[in-house]
């Protein structure tokens, strides 16, 4: 079914999802449309504290990537993104939310890297990869979500795709050829509903609740006084 309706993901959905992410090495968080600034998904390479059991009062943590989620979707704005290959318009409402995380898994699993650039001794070559770097990374991360969510299935192709097949191809190529990505299979995280919740999570009963109803109470108020020191301790720095 195709909707322009607003998607809101659920707790069961998000429980799911975390459990895919940790299967991909990283944990996975939750925020608004708004506060991502007007995007559906994030993925960045540095890590963040991940609670290792979220149902004990004792916190102990360990540095993983996390992967983010905005809570809503509007199915409709989402069809109608532009993208370099990939036609978003043919996902149906259930396979948006599956989709955006095996999206930001593929960044994790099957991307070239800025780190690759910046160690380039070649400035001209540096200079042209980095130009179309994050535009090859989009493509590769929604050919991994659609090879994820319809494997074996052809990949629709955008106008814009269909356009810009050789420019695409040319640009992957280049960057092969100069920065070849290295995809080696992550390590999983443990599983278990309460077992490597990102500490975002925590940070208030709303978010917790997506986590399950046994999350330690104490660690939502520990979590929730940290980022009000962190606050205070800003502050006073400026």
């Amino acid at each position: 079914m195709k909707t322009d309706t607003i998607l809101r993901i659920t707790r069961r959905q998000y429980r799911q999802l975390a459990e895919l992410a940790k299967q991909n090495g990283v944990g996975l968080t939750l925020d608004t449309f708004t506060n991502l600034g007007g995007i559906w998904g994030e993925y960045s390479c540095w890590a963040q504290p991940i609670v290792r059991d979220a149902s004990i009062d004792r916190r102990l943590c360990d540095e993983r990537i996390a992967i983010k989620l905005a809570t809503s979707v509007n199915a409709g704005a989402f069809r109608g993104a532009h993208r370099p290959e990939l036609d978003w318009s043919e996902l149906e409402d259930g396979e948006i939310y599956p989709f955006l995380v095996n999206h930001e898994v593929g960044h994790h699993v099957d991307n070239f890297t800025h780190w690759d650039i910046i160690l380039m001794t070649d400035l001209v070559a540096r200079d042209q990869c980095h130009k179309i770097l994050n535009r090859v990374n989009e493509m590769l991360a929604d050919r991994y979500a659609w090879e994820q969510v319809r494997p074996g299935e052809p990949l629709p192709l955008s106008e814009t795709g269909k356009r810009l097949q050789k420019v695409m191809a040319a640009d992957l190529e280049l960057l092969n050829k100069h920065m070849p990505r290295t995809r080696r299979a992550p390590k999983a995280l443990p599983s278990g509903q309460y077992a490597y919740v990102p500490a975002s999570m925590l940070k208030s009963e709303e978010l917790a609740a997506f986590v399950g109803p046994h999350v330690s109470p104490a660690l939502i108020e520990h979590t929730r006084n940290r980022r009000h020191v962190h606050r205070r301790d800003s502050r006073l720095r400026g």
